[in-house]
Formats: C-alpha cells, structure tokens, sequence
C-alpha cells in the first residue's frame, strides 16, 4: 500500500497515465496535484513530511547514560549532533521533525520531548547542588530550557525547577546564540533520587553544550524551594551509580 511516502513515484505515474491520454503535464505540477491528495497544502509542506518520516526511521545517536522522555518524543530527533569542528565538547540536541505548516502543527504544538538522566541522590543530600549548560536554539516556537526534579522515595517531586516562571534568565524561545542557564537546589534529606536534562516544547530545535552537575558554596542563591507535587503515574527510571558522560562523548 503507498503512502505518502512514494509521493514522487505516484507523481511520476500521474504523468505518464495523463500523457497517455494526450494532457502533459510538468513535473512539479504532478507533485503538487499529489500533495494536495493526501491533504497537504503544496508540495514543500509534503517534501519538509517525508523528510521528517525519514529521520523518525533513522533516529540520532542517544548518549551513553541518558535516554529519551516527554509526551511526544516520536515527534523529535533526539541524540548527539555531529562533531563541530574544533568544538571543545560533543553536542546533543532535540529537533522537532515537523513545521508549523504541517496540517498535524496544532497536535505537535502542545508536546515535548526531553533527554535526561535519573540517578539515585543520596550522595548529594546535604549540598547545595547546580546544573548546568549552554544552549543554542532556531526557531523554537514554544520553549527550549535546561530542568531538574528531585523525588523522595514515595515518589513525590519535592524540588523542581525548569525556569519557565522566571523573569530573568528564563526558559529560551525563537532563535539564539549559545546562551548559559543554570539551576541550584538545597538537596534535602528525603530526597531519593536526582532527574535533569533539557526539553523542547513545540517546534523548532536546541542544541546543548558544557553541562555540568557540580557542588557549590552555600552563598550562591538556590532557584526554588520545597514543593509537593504527588503523580502517581510517573515511572521513574533511577541509574545505578552517579551522574555520567556529561560532555555526551560516549554513545550508546
């Protein structure tokens, strides 16, 4: 059964059945005629589809240690970029496989897509603790940021910050050069187990760089204080051991 994804062999027998039947007709009008039978606006937004199904069937590289999460992470190529030249470190990355001319842009519009890690936290209780990284983002129509959770043993989110509700130094939308953010938490002694990344919400794409996960004096300013936030369906995936392959240079 085809697809929309034989689009340029069923525009090429579009044109040959037509010219059979004396009507010629040039190659991208056939393609246009196509894309708008399977609903699309043109062909562009068709071309920028197949494109996309193709990445989804050939998906990034994930980091050792990290793994993929949110609400539609079908809908992003997640996973190491490409090396860079003479780039000191690795970069990762989250690219949402679909425009905003997509007729599924509505549906694709309201998700998110994370890459992470969760490792257990008690070697942390006790200090003050900060992640954090350097992004870069293109065209992203809903936010880009860096998060971190912290979950008792219940599990129950009792610290979580991912700087959406800033004023200053807030989550990243639209396009932007490489931009530092971080976040600090008091660990506190129920705490169970650690969860950081970065997400994507909407469209668009960031790219990560320079995370760390470090120590710091007990001056610097924490970014949010105790909360309790019971979810009963989140399914928590803690790793064995401590933080690891944070400048991604290890692939899974």
């Amino acid at each position: 059964m085809r697809t929309f994804r034989h689009a340029k062999l069923m525009a090429s027998t579009l044109r040959a059945d037509l010219a059979e039947r004396g009507t010629a007709i040039g190659h991208s009008e056939s393609l246009e005629i196509v894309a708008r039978q399977f609903g699309f606006r043109n062909w562009n937004v068709l071309a920028a589809r197949i494109a996309a199904a193709e990445q989804q069937a050939a998906p990034a590289r994930l980091p050792a240690g990290w793994f993929a999460a949110g609400t539609a992470p079908e809908n992003y190529r997640i996973g190491v970029e490409p090396d860079h030249g003479d780039a000191p470190t690795r970069t990762a990355g989250i690219t949402c496989l679909f425009t905003p001319d997509d007729p599924d842009a509505a549906r694709i519009e309201k998700g998110f897509a994370t890459l992470m890690q969760a490792v257990d936290a008690h070697s942390f209780i006790g200090q003050r603790l900060r992640f954090s990284a350097r992004l870069k983002t293109r065209d992203v129509t809903g936010q880009a940021t860096i998060w971190m959770r912290v979950d008792d043993d219940k599990p129950t989110t009792i610290l979580f910050d991912n700087l959406t509700n800033r004023q200053h130094d807030a989550a990243l939308t639209g396009t932007s050069d490489w931009t530092p953010r971080h976040i600090v938490f008091q660990i506190p002694d129920d705490a169970d187990s650690l969860h950081y990344g970065f997400l994507l919400t909407g469209m668009g794409a960031v790219q990560v760089r320079d995370v760390r996960l470090e120590t710091v004096d007990m001056e610097e300013a924490v970014s949010t204080t105790r909360q309790l936030y019971q979810d009963q369906r989140r399914k928590r995936r803690v790793a064995e051991g401590g933080p690891r392959n944070l400048d991604f240079s290890s692939l899974a």
